[in-house]
Protein backbone atom coordinates (compact mmCIF):
# COMPACT_ATOMS: atom_id res chain seq x y z
CA UNK A 1 0.00 0.00 0.00
CA UNK A 2 2.47 2.41 0.77
CA UNK A 3 4.88 2.10 -2.08
CA UNK A 4 1.93 2.95 -4.50
CA UNK A 5 1.20 5.97 -2.18
CA UNK A 6 4.95 7.04 -2.01
CA UNK A 7 5.78 7.83 -5.18
CA UNK A 8 8.69 10.63 -6.72
CA UNK A 9 7.16 13.96 -7.23
CA UNK A 10 5.01 13.93 -11.08
CA UNK A 11 5.49 17.20 -13.01
CA UNK A 12 2.92 20.30 -12.17
CA UNK A 13 0.85 19.41 -15.19
CA UNK A 14 0.82 15.93 -13.99
CA UNK A 15 -2.22 16.77 -11.67
CA UNK A 16 -4.19 19.70 -13.17
CA UNK A 17 -6.35 17.41 -15.24
CA UNK A 18 -7.38 15.35 -11.98
CA UNK A 19 -8.77 16.69 -9.14
CA UNK A 20 -7.34 16.29 -5.47
CA UNK A 21 -8.66 13.58 -3.52
CA UNK A 22 -10.11 14.32 0.07
CA UNK A 23 -7.89 11.77 1.45
CA UNK A 24 -4.61 11.01 -0.30
CA UNK A 25 -4.19 13.52 -3.41
CA UNK A 26 -2.69 12.35 -6.26
CA UNK A 27 -0.93 9.52 -3.79
CA UNK A 28 1.68 12.26 -4.47
CA UNK A 29 0.09 14.97 -1.46
CA UNK A 30 1.96 17.82 -3.98
CA UNK A 31 0.40 21.24 -3.96
CA UNK A 32 0.14 21.93 -7.30
CA UNK A 33 -3.31 21.08 -7.72
CA UNK A 34 -5.97 23.07 -8.94
CA UNK A 35 -7.98 23.71 -5.67
CA UNK A 36 -4.62 24.87 -3.38
CA UNK A 37 -5.70 28.92 -2.23
CA UNK A 38 -2.90 30.66 -3.93
CA UNK A 39 -0.22 32.10 -1.41
CA UNK A 40 1.27 35.09 -1.87
CA UNK A 41 5.05 35.86 -1.55
CA UNK A 42 4.91 38.09 1.56
CA UNK A 43 2.83 35.18 3.03
CA UNK A 44 4.82 32.17 2.18
CA UNK A 45 8.32 34.04 3.44
CA UNK A 46 6.91 35.61 6.63
CA UNK A 47 9.87 35.03 9.17
CA UNK A 48 8.71 33.01 12.24
CA UNK A 49 9.76 33.91 15.93
CA UNK A 50 12.83 33.76 17.41
CA UNK A 51 12.46 30.94 19.23
CA UNK A 52 12.60 28.71 15.75
CA UNK A 53 15.36 26.59 15.08
CA UNK A 54 16.22 26.36 11.64
CA UNK A 55 17.52 23.03 10.62
CA UNK A 56 18.82 23.99 7.05
CA UNK A 57 21.68 26.23 7.76
CA UNK A 58 24.34 26.59 9.89
CA UNK A 59 26.06 23.86 12.37
CA UNK A 60 24.38 20.64 12.27
CA UNK A 61 25.11 19.62 15.39
CA UNK A 62 24.81 23.05 17.26
CA UNK A 63 21.31 23.09 15.47
CA UNK A 64 20.24 20.12 16.52
CA UNK A 65 21.47 20.79 20.35
CA UNK A 66 19.39 23.66 20.19
CA UNK A 67 16.44 22.09 18.33
CA UNK A 68 16.43 19.31 20.96
CA UNK A 69 17.91 19.93 24.42
CA UNK A 70 14.67 21.62 25.38
CA UNK A 71 12.12 18.46 24.31
CA UNK A 72 14.76 16.18 26.44
CA UNK A 73 14.22 18.57 29.52
CA UNK A 74 10.67 18.28 28.77
CA UNK A 75 10.53 14.36 28.60
CA UNK A 76 12.43 14.53 31.61
CA UNK A 77 9.42 17.08 33.10
CA UNK A 78 7.29 14.08 32.16
CA UNK A 79 9.13 11.47 33.99
CA UNK A 80 9.19 13.69 37.00
CA UNK A 81 5.82 13.93 36.92
CA UNK A 82 5.19 10.23 36.46
CA UNK A 83 7.46 9.19 39.38
CA UNK A 84 5.83 12.04 41.48
CA UNK A 85 2.65 9.72 40.29
CA UNK A 86 3.69 6.30 41.65
CA UNK A 87 6.16 7.54 44.74
CA UNK A 88 2.88 8.83 46.16
CA UNK A 89 0.85 5.88 44.89
CA UNK A 90 2.97 3.27 46.07
CA UNK A 91 2.62 4.56 49.72
CA UNK A 92 -0.67 3.14 49.63
CA UNK A 93 0.59 -0.49 48.57
CA UNK A 94 1.05 -2.74 45.19
CA UNK A 95 -2.46 -2.55 43.87
CA UNK A 96 -2.82 1.23 43.65
CA UNK A 97 0.71 1.00 41.89
CA UNK A 98 -0.66 -1.88 39.65
CA UNK A 99 -4.08 0.53 38.58
CA UNK A 100 -2.06 3.39 37.54
CA UNK A 101 0.38 1.18 35.40
CA UNK A 102 -2.50 -0.29 33.90
CA UNK A 103 -4.41 2.65 33.44
CA UNK A 104 -1.77 4.48 31.84
CA UNK A 105 -1.53 1.40 29.18
CA UNK A 106 -4.75 1.45 28.19
CA UNK A 107 -5.17 5.29 28.34
CA UNK A 108 -2.21 5.64 25.49
CA UNK A 109 -4.05 2.70 23.57
CA UNK A 110 -6.93 4.66 22.94
CA UNK A 111 -5.05 7.80 22.76
CA UNK A 112 -2.45 6.66 19.97
CA UNK A 113 -5.63 7.45 17.47
CA UNK A 114 -4.17 10.98 18.08
CA UNK A 115 -1.29 10.15 16.88
CA UNK A 116 -2.76 10.26 13.52
CA UNK A 117 -3.15 13.65 14.05
CA UNK A 118 0.24 15.08 15.85
CA UNK A 119 2.24 13.19 14.02
CA UNK A 120 1.04 14.17 10.75
CA UNK A 121 0.94 18.17 11.23
CA UNK A 122 4.69 17.62 13.19
CA UNK A 123 5.87 16.23 9.22
CA UNK A 124 4.14 18.80 7.80
CA UNK A 125 4.69 21.49 9.64
CA UNK A 126 8.19 20.97 9.88
CA UNK A 127 8.47 20.86 5.44
CA UNK A 128 6.54 23.70 4.70
CA UNK A 129 8.56 25.36 7.32
CA UNK A 130 11.49 24.14 5.66
CA UNK A 131 10.24 25.21 1.99
CA UNK A 132 9.24 28.84 3.81
CA UNK A 133 5.52 28.12 3.30
CA UNK A 134 4.30 29.68 6.55
CA UNK A 135 0.88 30.57 5.11
CA UNK A 136 0.30 26.32 4.90
CA UNK A 137 1.85 25.86 7.64
CA UNK A 138 -0.21 27.94 9.74
CA UNK A 139 -3.17 26.47 8.28
CA UNK A 140 -1.69 22.71 8.88
CA UNK A 141 -2.22 23.82 12.67
CA UNK A 142 -5.75 24.59 12.24
CA UNK A 143 -6.28 21.75 10.63
CA UNK A 144 -4.99 19.30 13.11
CA UNK A 145 -6.56 21.16 16.00
CA UNK A 146 -9.95 20.28 14.21
CA UNK A 147 -9.32 16.34 13.59
CA UNK A 148 -8.00 16.07 16.88
CA UNK A 149 -11.38 17.61 18.65
CA UNK A 150 -13.23 15.24 16.51
CA UNK A 151 -11.61 12.19 17.25
CA UNK A 152 -11.25 12.62 21.37
CA UNK A 153 -14.97 13.73 21.57
CA UNK A 154 -16.01 11.09 18.94
CA UNK A 155 -14.35 8.00 19.70
CA UNK A 156 -11.90 8.79 22.74
CA UNK A 157 -13.66 9.64 25.68
CA UNK A 158 -16.99 7.94 24.92
CA UNK A 159 -14.88 4.62 24.62
CA UNK A 160 -12.19 5.07 27.57
CA UNK A 161 -15.62 6.07 29.70
CA UNK A 162 -18.07 3.30 29.03
CA UNK A 163 -15.14 0.25 28.73
CA UNK A 164 -13.28 1.28 31.12
CA UNK A 165 -13.68 -1.36 33.79
CA UNK A 166 -14.30 -4.28 31.17
CA UNK A 167 -10.43 -3.56 29.50
CA UNK A 168 -8.69 -3.98 33.26
CA UNK A 169 -10.82 -7.41 33.53
CA UNK A 170 -9.78 -8.22 30.57
CA UNK A 171 -6.40 -7.54 31.12
CA UNK A 172 -6.51 -9.95 34.59
CA UNK A 173 -6.64 -6.90 37.11
CA UNK A 174 -8.35 -8.13 40.44
CA UNK A 175 -11.11 -6.68 42.74
CA UNK A 176 -8.49 -4.77 44.74
CA UNK A 177 -7.30 -2.88 41.39
CA UNK A 178 -10.24 -2.33 39.83
CA UNK A 179 -11.19 -0.26 42.79
CA UNK A 180 -8.31 2.10 42.09
CA UNK A 181 -8.23 2.27 38.42
CA UNK A 182 -11.36 2.52 36.96
CA UNK A 183 -12.42 5.99 38.42
CA UNK A 184 -8.46 6.89 37.52
CA UNK A 185 -9.17 5.87 34.15
CA UNK A 186 -12.89 7.21 33.91
CA UNK A 187 -11.54 10.96 35.07
CA UNK A 188 -9.00 10.67 32.73
CA UNK A 189 -10.97 10.09 29.92
CA UNK A 190 -13.43 12.74 30.85
CA UNK A 191 -10.48 15.24 30.50
CA UNK A 192 -9.41 13.94 27.81
CA UNK A 193 -10.00 16.49 25.13
CA UNK A 194 -7.15 18.80 26.56
CA UNK A 195 -4.49 16.23 26.82
CA UNK A 196 -5.31 15.38 23.09
CA UNK A 197 -5.10 19.27 22.50
CA UNK A 198 -2.00 19.76 23.80
CA UNK A 199 -0.13 16.90 21.71
CA UNK A 200 -0.94 18.80 18.70
CA UNK A 201 -0.07 22.19 19.79
CA UNK A 202 3.54 20.84 20.69
CA UNK A 203 3.62 18.57 17.61
CA UNK A 204 3.02 21.47 15.69
CA UNK A 205 5.67 23.75 18.24
CA UNK A 206 8.18 21.21 17.33
CA UNK A 207 8.12 21.05 13.34
CA UNK A 208 8.71 24.50 12.96
CA UNK A 209 11.97 24.48 15.24
CA UNK A 210 10.53 25.87 18.53
CA UNK A 211 11.19 23.66 21.15
CA UNK A 212 11.77 26.10 23.76
CA UNK A 213 7.85 27.23 24.18
CA UNK A 214 6.67 23.43 24.73
CA UNK A 215 9.17 23.55 27.44
CA UNK A 216 7.84 26.44 29.34
CA UNK A 217 4.35 25.34 29.02
CA UNK A 218 5.38 21.55 30.58
CA UNK A 219 7.46 22.93 33.02
CA UNK A 220 4.70 25.23 34.54
CA UNK A 221 2.24 21.92 34.06
CA UNK A 222 4.44 19.87 35.72
CA UNK A 223 5.34 22.09 39.06
CA UNK A 224 1.58 22.25 39.40
CA UNK A 225 0.43 18.83 38.47
CA UNK A 226 2.71 17.30 41.42
CA UNK A 227 1.42 19.73 44.27
CA UNK A 228 -1.97 19.25 43.15
CA UNK A 229 -0.82 15.49 42.92
CA UNK A 230 0.13 15.96 47.01
CA UNK A 231 -3.22 17.84 47.83
CA UNK A 232 -5.80 15.49 46.45
CA UNK A 233 -3.74 12.11 47.14
CA UNK A 234 -3.44 12.68 50.97
CA UNK A 235 -6.07 15.26 51.10
CA UNK A 236 -3.73 17.90 52.33
CA UNK A 237 -5.38 21.23 53.79
CA UNK A 238 -9.59 21.86 52.71
CA UNK A 239 -8.95 19.06 49.82
CA UNK A 240 -10.33 15.83 49.82
CA UNK A 241 -8.73 12.84 49.87
CA UNK A 242 -9.03 11.03 47.15
CA UNK A 243 -6.42 8.60 46.90
CA UNK A 244 -5.85 7.44 43.30
CA UNK A 245 -8.41 9.19 41.37
CA UNK A 246 -6.47 12.46 42.89
CA UNK A 247 -3.61 11.56 40.58
CA UNK A 248 -6.41 11.60 37.56
CA UNK A 249 -8.01 14.98 38.70
CA UNK A 250 -4.17 16.64 39.07
CA UNK A 251 -3.51 15.72 35.74
CA UNK A 252 -7.02 16.78 33.90
CA UNK A 253 -6.08 20.20 36.08
CA UNK A 254 -2.53 20.68 34.93
CA UNK A 255 -3.49 19.87 31.00
CA UNK A 256 -6.58 22.17 30.50
CA UNK A 257 -4.42 25.14 31.75
CA UNK A 258 -1.26 23.91 29.46
CA UNK A 259 -3.93 23.53 26.81
CA UNK A 260 -5.78 26.90 27.43
CA UNK A 261 -1.53 28.81 27.54
CA UNK A 262 -0.55 26.69 24.19
CA UNK A 263 -3.92 27.98 22.49
CA UNK A 264 -2.97 31.46 23.62
CA UNK A 265 0.80 31.41 22.20
CA UNK A 266 -1.12 30.24 19.13
CA UNK A 267 -3.60 33.01 18.71
CA UNK A 268 -1.05 35.71 19.48
CA UNK A 269 0.60 35.30 16.28
CA UNK A 270 4.71 35.85 17.79
CA UNK A 271 5.27 32.45 17.85
CA UNK A 272 6.76 30.15 14.94
CA UNK A 273 3.20 28.95 14.04
CA UNK A 274 0.31 30.56 14.47
CA UNK A 275 -3.89 29.90 14.80
CA UNK A 276 -5.31 32.53 12.98
CA UNK A 277 -8.82 32.72 14.16
CA UNK A 278 -9.98 35.42 12.14
CA UNK A 279 -9.27 33.34 8.71
CA UNK A 280 -11.81 30.72 7.09
CA UNK A 281 -12.72 27.60 9.22
CA UNK A 282 -13.63 25.54 6.08
CA UNK A 283 -12.10 22.33 6.06
CA UNK A 284 -9.29 21.86 3.24
CA UNK A 285 -10.06 18.29 2.45
CA UNK A 286 -6.87 17.72 0.80
CA UNK A 287 -4.64 19.25 3.82
CA UNK A 288 -6.55 16.65 6.29
CA UNK A 289 -6.05 14.22 3.69
CA UNK A 290 -2.31 14.82 3.98
CA UNK A 291 -2.37 14.72 8.23
CA UNK A 292 -4.33 11.64 7.94
CA UNK A 293 -2.18 9.85 4.90
CA UNK A 294 1.02 10.55 6.98
CA UNK A 295 -0.21 10.01 10.41
CA UNK A 296 -2.19 7.27 10.81
CA UNK A 297 0.33 4.76 10.45
CA UNK A 298 1.97 6.34 13.35
CA UNK A 299 -1.62 5.97 14.99
CA UNK A 300 -1.50 2.17 14.04
CA UNK A 301 2.12 1.93 15.44
CA UNK A 302 0.84 3.28 18.67
CA UNK A 303 -2.03 1.47 18.91
CA UNK A 304 -0.64 -1.79 18.41
CA UNK A 305 2.45 -1.43 20.39
CA UNK A 306 0.38 -0.61 23.44
CA UNK A 307 -1.78 -3.55 22.84
CA UNK A 308 1.73 -5.46 22.86
CA UNK A 309 2.39 -4.09 26.47
CA UNK A 310 -1.16 -5.01 27.60
CA UNK A 311 -0.17 -8.50 26.22
CA UNK A 312 3.15 -8.08 27.88
CA UNK A 313 0.80 -6.90 31.63
CA UNK A 314 -1.60 -9.63 30.74
CA UNK A 315 1.87 -12.36 30.61
CA UNK A 316 2.92 -10.83 33.65
CA UNK A 317 0.07 -11.79 35.76
CA UNK A 318 0.95 -15.27 34.67
CA UNK A 319 4.02 -15.90 35.99
CA UNK A 320 4.66 -16.78 39.77
CA UNK A 321 4.87 -13.62 41.19
CA UNK A 322 1.65 -12.16 39.59
CA UNK A 323 0.47 -8.41 40.97
CA UNK A 324 4.15 -8.32 41.85
CA UNK A 325 5.35 -8.43 38.51
CA UNK A 326 2.80 -6.19 37.13
CA UNK A 327 3.79 -3.84 40.12
CA UNK A 328 7.34 -4.28 39.75
CA UNK A 329 7.39 -3.45 35.76
CA UNK A 330 5.25 -0.16 36.82
CA UNK A 331 7.98 0.95 38.40
CA UNK A 332 10.42 -0.17 36.28
CA UNK A 333 8.96 1.56 33.76
CA UNK A 334 9.04 4.98 35.20
CA UNK A 335 12.81 4.59 35.96
CA UNK A 336 13.03 3.76 32.46
CA UNK A 337 10.93 6.14 30.98
CA UNK A 338 14.37 8.43 31.30
CA UNK A 339 15.79 6.34 28.89
CA UNK A 340 12.59 6.43 26.82
CA UNK A 341 12.15 10.16 26.72
CA UNK A 342 15.41 10.58 25.35
CA UNK A 343 14.33 8.13 22.84
CA UNK A 344 10.88 9.98 21.69
CA UNK A 345 12.56 13.76 22.33
CA UNK A 346 15.63 12.65 19.66
CA UNK A 347 12.63 11.20 17.54
CA UNK A 348 10.38 14.46 17.53
CA UNK A 349 13.78 16.09 16.75
CA UNK A 350 14.98 13.95 13.98
CA UNK A 351 11.35 14.14 12.64
CA UNK A 352 11.62 18.31 12.36
CA UNK A 353 15.55 17.99 11.39
CA UNK A 354 15.14 15.73 8.81
CA UNK A 355 11.72 17.18 7.83
CA UNK A 356 13.18 20.67 7.18
CA UNK A 357 16.00 19.67 5.14
CA UNK A 358 13.68 17.64 3.21
CA UNK A 359 11.38 20.39 2.94
CA UNK A 360 14.53 22.36 1.47
CA UNK A 361 15.65 19.68 -1.11
CA UNK A 362 18.77 19.35 1.29
CA UNK A 363 19.14 15.63 1.24
CA UNK A 364 22.51 14.95 2.15
CA UNK A 365 22.01 17.03 5.28
CA UNK A 366 18.57 15.81 6.29
CA UNK A 367 20.95 12.37 6.06
CA UNK A 368 23.56 13.36 8.21
CA UNK A 369 20.86 14.80 10.88
CA UNK A 370 19.19 11.81 11.26
CA UNK A 371 22.21 9.45 12.11
CA UNK A 372 23.24 12.78 14.46
CA UNK A 373 20.35 12.04 16.30
CA UNK A 374 21.21 8.62 16.34
CA UNK A 375 24.22 8.88 18.23
CA UNK A 376 23.16 11.60 20.17
CA UNK A 377 20.50 9.36 21.61
CA UNK A 378 22.02 6.45 21.57
CA UNK A 379 24.74 8.06 23.79
CA UNK A 380 22.79 9.69 26.38
CA UNK A 381 20.71 5.93 26.89
CA UNK A 382 23.51 4.21 27.56
CA UNK A 383 24.70 6.63 30.60
CA UNK A 384 21.14 6.50 31.71
CA UNK A 385 20.97 3.17 31.63
CA UNK A 386 24.26 2.43 33.16
CA UNK A 387 22.76 4.60 35.76
CA UNK A 388 19.52 2.52 36.66
CA UNK A 389 21.58 -0.89 36.30
CA UNK A 390 24.19 -0.11 38.90
CA UNK A 391 21.54 1.79 41.03
CA UNK A 392 18.46 -1.04 40.92
CA UNK A 393 18.16 -1.54 44.31
CA UNK A 394 17.87 1.64 45.40
CA UNK A 395 16.16 3.15 42.61
CA UNK A 396 13.03 0.51 43.48
CA UNK A 397 13.65 1.34 47.06
CA UNK A 398 12.47 4.86 47.04
CA UNK A 399 9.21 3.57 45.07
CA UNK A 400 8.30 0.62 47.65
CA UNK A 401 9.36 -1.67 50.42
CA UNK A 402 7.75 -4.67 49.22
CA UNK A 403 10.85 -7.14 48.76
CA UNK A 404 9.41 -9.02 46.01
CA UNK A 405 8.39 -5.81 43.98
CA UNK A 406 12.09 -4.91 44.49
CA UNK A 407 13.36 -8.22 43.26
CA UNK A 408 11.28 -8.40 40.28
CA UNK A 409 12.13 -4.44 39.68
CA UNK A 410 15.91 -5.34 40.11
CA UNK A 411 15.96 -7.86 37.57
CA UNK A 412 13.70 -6.17 34.90
CA UNK A 413 16.26 -3.00 35.01
CA UNK A 414 19.61 -4.73 34.61
CA UNK A 415 18.64 -6.78 32.19
CA UNK A 416 16.64 -4.16 29.67
CA UNK A 417 19.82 -2.01 30.59
CA UNK A 418 21.19 -3.76 27.46
CA UNK A 419 18.64 -2.84 25.29
CA UNK A 420 18.58 0.62 25.66
CA UNK A 421 20.72 2.35 22.89
CA UNK A 422 19.04 0.20 20.65
CA UNK A 423 15.65 1.50 21.84
CA UNK A 424 16.61 5.11 21.54
CA UNK A 425 18.48 4.47 18.40
CA UNK A 426 15.79 2.73 16.62
CA UNK A 427 13.40 5.80 18.10
CA UNK A 428 15.56 8.62 16.26
CA UNK A 429 15.45 6.39 13.25
CA UNK A 430 11.80 6.09 12.94
CA UNK A 431 11.54 10.10 13.74
CA UNK A 432 14.00 10.36 10.83
CA UNK A 433 11.82 8.21 8.16
CA UNK A 434 8.59 10.13 9.37
CA UNK A 435 10.43 13.68 8.34
CA UNK A 436 11.54 12.41 5.07
CA UNK A 437 7.91 11.74 4.78
CA UNK A 438 7.58 7.92 5.08
CA UNK A 439 5.42 6.95 8.22
CA UNK A 440 4.72 3.40 6.43
CA UNK A 441 8.25 1.82 7.23
CA UNK A 442 8.26 2.62 10.69
CA UNK A 443 4.61 1.43 10.88
CA UNK A 444 5.77 -2.26 9.05
CA UNK A 445 8.84 -2.56 11.39
CA UNK A 446 7.02 -1.84 14.51
CA UNK A 447 4.28 -4.72 13.74
CA UNK A 448 7.35 -7.02 12.67
CA UNK A 449 9.15 -6.28 16.09
CA UNK A 450 7.13 -4.64 18.71
CA UNK A 451 3.84 -6.06 17.90
CA UNK A 452 4.72 -9.60 16.81
CA UNK A 453 7.89 -10.67 18.24
CA UNK A 454 7.82 -8.82 21.95
CA UNK A 455 5.07 -11.31 23.40
CA UNK A 456 5.91 -13.85 21.52
CA UNK A 457 9.33 -13.92 22.70
CA UNK A 458 8.39 -12.71 26.17
CA UNK A 459 5.57 -15.92 26.64
CA UNK A 460 7.86 -18.02 25.09
CA UNK A 461 11.04 -17.47 27.09
CA UNK A 462 8.72 -16.89 30.54
CA UNK A 463 5.81 -19.41 29.94
CA UNK A 464 7.01 -22.31 27.70
CA UNK A 465 11.03 -22.56 28.80
CA UNK A 466 10.08 -21.78 32.16
CA UNK A 467 11.79 -18.27 33.04
CA UNK A 468 9.69 -16.39 34.25
CA UNK A 469 10.09 -12.66 34.80
CA UNK A 470 13.31 -13.38 33.20
CA UNK A 471 12.11 -14.26 30.28
CA UNK A 472 9.95 -11.42 29.55
CA UNK A 473 12.97 -8.81 30.04
CA UNK A 474 15.15 -11.07 27.26
CA UNK A 475 12.49 -10.60 24.94
CA UNK A 476 11.88 -7.18 25.18
CA UNK A 477 15.65 -6.76 24.56
CA UNK A 478 16.08 -9.25 21.46
CA UNK A 479 13.00 -7.61 19.74
CA UNK A 480 14.78 -4.03 20.36
CA UNK A 481 17.97 -5.12 19.02
CA UNK A 482 16.21 -6.68 16.01
CA UNK A 483 13.73 -3.38 15.32
CA UNK A 484 16.92 -1.20 15.60
CA UNK A 485 18.79 -3.24 12.93
CA UNK A 486 15.58 -3.29 10.29
CA UNK A 487 15.30 0.51 10.71
CA UNK A 488 19.26 1.53 10.55
CA UNK A 489 19.15 -0.82 7.10
CA UNK A 490 16.04 0.99 5.86
CA UNK A 491 17.23 4.51 6.61
CA UNK A 492 21.11 3.70 4.65
CA UNK A 493 19.37 2.57 1.72
CA UNK A 494 18.39 6.73 1.32
CA UNK A 495 15.23 5.55 -0.94
CA UNK A 496 13.59 8.03 1.03
CA UNK A 497 14.94 10.92 -1.00
CA UNK A 498 12.84 10.05 -3.96
CA UNK A 499 9.67 10.44 -1.97
CA UNK A 500 7.24 13.40 -1.61
CA UNK A 501 4.91 15.07 0.91
CA UNK A 502 4.18 18.74 -0.40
Amino acid sequence: MAELLLQPRPPAEACADGPCGWLFPNYTMTDDCSNTPNISEAEQLRTPAASRVDMTRGSLLRQTVYLSWPIVAASLLQVAVGIADIKMVGVLGPEPIAAVGMARTVIFTLVALVFAVSTGVQVLVAQYSGRGDQANADRVVKHGLMAATVITLVVITPAGAVFSESILRLLGANQQVLVHGTPYLQIMFAGMLFLVLSFVIVAALQGAGDTLTPLILLLVANVLNIALNYLLIFGVGPCPQLGVPGAAVAAIVARILTTLAGLAVLMSGHFAVSLRMRSSWALRWELIGKIFYLGIPAAIQGFTRNIAFMLIIKILWLTAVGVYAVSAWTIAGQIRAVTIMVGLAFMAAATTAVGQNVGANNYQRAQSAGWLSVKLAAGLSIAAALTYALLARVLMQLFTDDSQVIAVGVQALVVMAASEPFLTGGMSLSGSLRGAGDTYMPLYVSLICTSVLTPLAAFALAIWLGLDTLGVWIGFDLAIAVQFGLLAWKFASGYWKNLSVI
